[in-house]
């Protein structure tokens, strides 16, 4: 069997049995649903040479995904579709099973998670633009405002605070970044070497609200149907 090879594998996971918004991936922003606006936004990006796959564990899910133009020749197993399930588990079976039906290849792994509605596409591409500087890994990410010396655990309601002084004025603050989850690219290598999606060497592309704003309850949902007809 000849192979064939993708430039990007892009992976939109969409499991069903989400835990603190039901059935989120199906919920509407104006007239189209989560896993419509993952699966819009990710054709936007080298169509041609991107296989987009979902990876989920309903039937329903699966038809939404091919008819907006996604790949589903499988559904994610019952076993790596738990809540606790990790995101790993669900994409190395993919790569497993894709090779048992067609011989494919990639050399992107690209993940694009359906609870970032607004996600920019200039965004992905200046993230792409980064892998010119022999890096592994691009990831988006956001400002949190916040000094290192105000990050800490809590545990039963005590913190314990490292710093000697803590700035606070705001003018002191230096910037301190996490991911936000518009999306993850690794190259496929470094992925199936290290079984991680963060390979050194890392780069971030730094995005801002409401372009990263995540889905995870009912108010979000709120706020994001509020954000669309603003924009």
């Amino acid at each position: 069997m000849d192979k064939k090879l993708f430039k990007y594998l892009t992976f939109i996971p969409a499991r069903s049995g989400s835990v603190g918004l039901k059935n989120k991936n199906l919920k509407k922003i104006g007239k189209k649903n989560l896993i419509e606006i993952a699966i819009e936004f990710s054709k936007k990006f080298n169509d041609k040479n991107n296989f987009i796959f979902v990876s989920t564990d309903s039937e329903e899910y699966a038809k939404i995904s091919i008819k907006a133009g996604a790949n589903v020749p499988f559904l994610r197993s019952k076993k790596y579709s738990k809540s606790n399930s990790l995101m790993q588990d669900a994409i190395n079976e993919f790569l497993i099973k894709i090779k048992d039906l067609e011989n494919y290849t990639f050399e992107y792994l690209v993940i694009i998670l359906p609870t970032q509605p607004f996600r920019k596409i200039e965004d992905l591409k200046n993230g792409m633009k980064l892998f010119q500087k022999k890096v592994n890994t691009v990831i988006s990410v956001k400002n949190i405002d916040r000094p290192k010396e105000l990050i800490f655990h809590k545990k039963n309601n005590e913190v314990k605070i490292k710093a000697k002084h803590i700035p606070s004025n705001r003018q002191f603050i230096k910037s301190n970044y996490t991911p936000c989850g518009c999306f993850i690219v690794t190259k496929i290598k470094s992925y199936i070497k290290s079984n991680l999606f963060y390979n050194k060497k890392i780069m971030a592309i730094n995005t801002e609200f409401p372009f990263n704003h995540d889905i995870d309850s009912k108010l979000d949902l709120k706020l994001a149907k509020l954000i669309h007809k603003g924009l």
